[in-house]
């Protein structure tokens, strides 16, 4: 069962003044302009700026730590004619920031290469076989993106081999840095970026948003073209790593994606447009689409294949990009079928065993679950049992695994408390990969189990839903749904609005595929259809509990539905409960 939180009551003095503001030509809605309010949008120039993101907003690249370092060895080495190796993670954000790279360097004819390790034989971020490739092929230079934080030891290695590392990356950083020769990470401590939430491939783009001012100091080298912006040429690429890196949709990353989302409708770089045409409807991208779609099916090429694939796709220069988007298509069609017989044992492992039930956290290691998939199904125990989740799989004779959290509890904060039985470990608060001895892992999970015991809070255990503001269904019209829209993109920091209706009428109540409900709802004479996804469940427990039950409190999203070539409200209900 959810938990129902309300934000802070702001002064309505203010939310009149806003709405006065806003509804020169028609009333503005109370209940959106105490939202905008809460945002701290609370005159009209900052709802115009909030509806309408500029990209003269965003942060001069200039002020990131490092990056007048990071931008003279990359001149040099282009002055002296070395060999530049890009080096990212197999996710989407390390895909996108390598493809982002690529592009960028290509547009004025500067050769390299790319290189993103094997998840299987060298595991997460920079690896010594990376770095023997880069001293092999006589690379001066590498530029790490989305990794590199952690690689202290790695990065000592290639420096006595004569190589100079770049490293571009969010990750939390540890005690010791880097030696790399320009550490570029907004969460550095002596870091005074602004803004410390930016994906790695926004990073990237702040990168090449400094090379390209600095670039026509080789003039006899390089040439930039005429009116070059690389935020306009690239927005679709870093909006589809904010997106799927689950960044906050807040402040730069809200504005690029903004952009990215216009970009991505319209001209999007010809591997996504391939990706897209896959999709089973001609459809408004949005970062749902995004997260659900795009994602998955460039990430599963990292997860069952090599992410050069994806990489290959993004770039978007050679081959047939038909058949390079339908072989992603396949990779994540065999994802799902993985993912399901991995979920399905390891629901088994925790439901038949009540110990395990009682646990403030969820620690489980099977040798022959596929390493490319445990994540994903951390996510969803994570989501069905609300609690810290680690999954663990074999890799030689090590434990690999990967870890998801619940709200409000530091994951990479926990692991580093358990560090003395790992043999390294990363990421960030909500999210972390491991390694592990055999001979450490009861230790780790009993040491793992007491620390998130000692430190989880019952309310960080129950799953929340953020509720924007009470209506009745008579506010309910589709001048609302469209200023509603307005407040996109949604995401993290920014979600779609979730309003609470009470004392519902329930006119009707169908279960459609043992999982969700059709709802024919009614108040005060106002009547719509719902659609509960996933909440058969709880509408059976509230029949359990008051059999008959006739009215509900509803927690929902008012949107367009089309059908038969018709369009009306529907509304998307996120939770129900008994009234009072």
């Amino acid at each position: 069962m959810m938990k129902w939180t309300y934000k802070e009551k702001v002064r309505m003095a203010a939310v009149k003044d806003l709405q006065e503001q806003l509804g020169v030509n028609m009333p503005f809605p109370e209940v959106l302009a105490t939202i905008l309010v809460q945002k701290g949008v609370d005159t009209f120039e900052k709802a115009k700026a909030f509806f309408k993101p500029s990209l003269k907003t965003l942060i001069d690249p200039w002020k990131m730590r490092n990056m007048d370092l990071a931008v003279d060895r990359v001149l040099k080495a282009i002055d002296n004619g070395e060999k530049i190796l890009i080096y990212g993670d197999y996710d989407v954000d390390g895909t996108t920031s390598v493809a982002l790279m690529v592009l960028f360097f290509q547009d004025f004819n500067i050769n390299l290469e790319y290189y993103i390790p094997d998840r299987y034989t060298e595991g997460y971020g920079i690896s010594y076989e990376g770095i023997d490739y880069a001293i092999s092929q006589g690379f001066n230079l590498v530029i790490a993106l989305d990794c590199g934080t952690k690689a202290v030891d790695k990065i000592r290695y290639a420096k006595r081999e004569n190589i100079d590392f770049i490293v571009v990356d969010h990750h939390t950083p540890g005690a010791e840095l880097p030696p790399a020769v320009a550490f570029v990470n907004p969460r550095h401590p002596e870091c005074n970026y602004p803004f410390k939430e930016l994906s790695a491939c926004g990073l990237g783009l702040k990168l090449i948003q400094a090379l390209a001012e600095r670039l026509p100091e080789l003039k006899d080298k390089v040439r930039i073209p005429i009116n070059y912006d690389v935020v306009a040429r690239f927005s679709d690429l870093v909006c589809l790593s904010i997106a799927c890196d689950i960044v906050p949709l807040i402040g730069e990353n809200r504005v690029i994606a903004y952009h990215g989302l216009i970009k991505l409708n319209k001209d999007p770089l010809p591997g996504l447009a391939a990706l897209m045409r896959l999709a089973d409807e001609s459809r408004e991208w949005n970062i749902a689409g995004m997260v659900f779609f795009l994602g998955p099916r460039i990430n599963s090429a990292g997860r069952l294949k090599t992410a050069r694939d994806a990489v290959r796709l993004l770039l978007g220069q050679d081959g047939d990009l038909e058949a390079f988007a339908a072989d992603l298509h396949t990779y994540n069609d065999e994802r799902k079928a993985l993912d399901q017989q991995i979920t399905a044992e390891a629901l088994a492992l925790i439901e038949n065993n009540p110990a395990k039930l009682q646990c403030k956290s969820t620690v489980l290691s099977q040798a022959n679950w596929h390493k490319g998939v445990i994540g994903i199904v951390a996510s969803r125990l994570t989501e069905r049992y609300f609690r810290p989740t680690i999954m663990l799989t074999k890799n030689g004779s090590n434990w690999v695994g990967s870890g998801r959290s619940v709200s409000d509890f530091d994951l990479y904060a926990a692991l580093a408390l358990c560090q003395a039985h790992l043999l390294q470990f990363g990421g960030h608060k909500f999210a972390a990969g491991l390694t592990l001895k055999d001979s450490e892992l009861e230790a780790f999970r009993t040491q793992f189990e007491k620390v998130v015991a000692e430190r989880i809070t019952a309310d960080q255990m129950v799953p929340k839903l953020k509720i924007a503001g009470k209506i009745s269904f008579s506010e309910i019209n589709p001048k609302l749904i469209r200023l509603i829209k307005r407040f996109a993109p949604f995401g993290p920091g920014n979600g779609e609005p979730v309003f609470q209706a009470v004392q519902v009428k329930v006119l009707d109540a169908r279960i459609l595929k043992k999982e969700h409900v059709r709802f024919l709802l009614r108040q005060n004479g106002v009547a719509f259809e719902g659609i509960a996804f996933s909440l058969a469940h709880r509408w059976e427990q509230i029949n359990a509990t008051k059999p008959g039950i006739e009215k509900l409190d509803i927690a929902f999203q008012p949107d367009f539905k089309t059908w038969g070539g018709k369009t009306y409200i529907q509304l998307k209900i996120k939770d129900i409960r008994i009234p009072n």
